[in-house]
């Protein structure tokens, strides 16, 4: 059985390590140069800068086990970052004592990991897909990327609409997954700062009209120095200034910094990045992942399990055992 995966995230990873263990032709293809998808860090001259995930939890057993194994081989570390919460009544201490994860040197280490057995195709969007009852064929510009017996899209919920948008004028069943936007928009700021501004490494923003998380990059190993705080607006915020371009959006983040710490904030934004689909819609409703053998089609990503990194991963490999059944 030939099998192809689109998206070279961890859910996409996570499938395709399960399906080729048990000996399965897998091929992933992966529209950007690295695989990772929303856990893939960025490099600068500074050091690795994680735009996207900031950390993941382990609270299921399997994936427990999964990051024990990725200590073990050094690709994974924990991160002992002092986190606060941010409400009306100002900065408190997060109460929680979860175990964090971060990627070694870099978020992405363990997608790499788990796509080290398996074939993957990076640079290639694949545009256009068609189902002929038995197999599906792949294009990618024009140009055809092969014929597999499945199809797997670990890719955001609305990119996988698009691709599948011929079906689910047809597949009521199929078109009610796509009915609710699963993921909602996130602009991810980094400021680096000429000084310290508060007395912790991470802080979850509560409250705020704006900014929903801030974390101090050279807290976590590998990552920029201590001057660097990456920003995470809000999912409503974003949607707001989706199309606006990236100078307004470090503008609001400076204004923000300032505005939330009422001290005159020194620095300048080094980078900035829009994630269109990132953060959970809270009124999706939790699926796992999606097997339609009739259409010999998978679904898997975190927007189909609650959203986080673990979910993603639990998503992919619940997929994989439903094929492999």
């Amino acid at each position: 059985m030939t099998i192809a995966i689109i998206g070279a995230g961890i859910a996409g990873a996570a499938c395709a390590a399960a399906l080729a263990e048990q000996g399965e032709q897998v091929v992933v293809f992966e529209k950007g140069r690295r695989a990772g998808g929303r856990m893939s860090s960025k490099r600068t001259e500074h050091g690795y800068l994680d735009l996207g995930a900031q950390y993941f939890t382990a609270r299921d057993p399997a994936f427990q086990a999964q990051c024990q194994q990725w200590l073990s081989s050094g690709i994974v570390t924990h991160w002992y970052g002092r986190l606060a919460q941010a409400t009306a009544d100002g900065l408190q201490v997060s109460p929680d004592e979860t175990l964090r994860y971060i990627g070694m040197p870099s978020m992405q280490a363990p997608v790499t990991r788990l796509l080290g057995n398996v074939d993957v195709s990076l640079g290639r969007q694949i545009d256009n897909i068609l189902f002929d009852g038995q197999l599906w064929q792949l294009q990618s510009n024009g140009v055809s990327a092969g014929r597999f017996n499945k199809l797997i899209l670990a890719i955001p919920q609305q990119q996988a609409a698009a691709l599948l948008s011929p079906a689910l004028l047809s597949n009521p069943e199929l078109s009610q997954i796509f009915a609710l936007p699963a993921l909602l928009p996130c602009w991810a700021v980094n400021v680096q700062l000429e000084q310290p501004l508060w007395p912790y490494d991470g802080i979850f923003f509560k409250q705020d009209s704006q900014l929903s998380w801030a974390a101090r990059q050279g807290s976590k190993p590998g990552r920029c120095n201590a001057g660097h705080w990456l920003l995470h607006f809000t999912a409503a915020f974003s949607q707001q200034h989706l199309e606006a371009d990236g100078d307004t959006i470090a503008q609001h983040a400076m204004q923000a910094l300032q505005r939330l710490t009422d001290k005159t904030v020194a620095g300048q934004v080094s980078h900035y990045h829009r994630w269109r689909f990132a953060q959970q819609n809270p009124d999706y409703p939790v699926q796992g992942a999606v097997h339609l053998p009739e259409l010999a089609l998978g679904l898997a990503g975190d927007w189909l399990n609650g959203g986080r990194v673990e979910n993603a991963w639990l998503s992919g490999r619940q997929l994989a055992q439903s094929i492999l059944a």
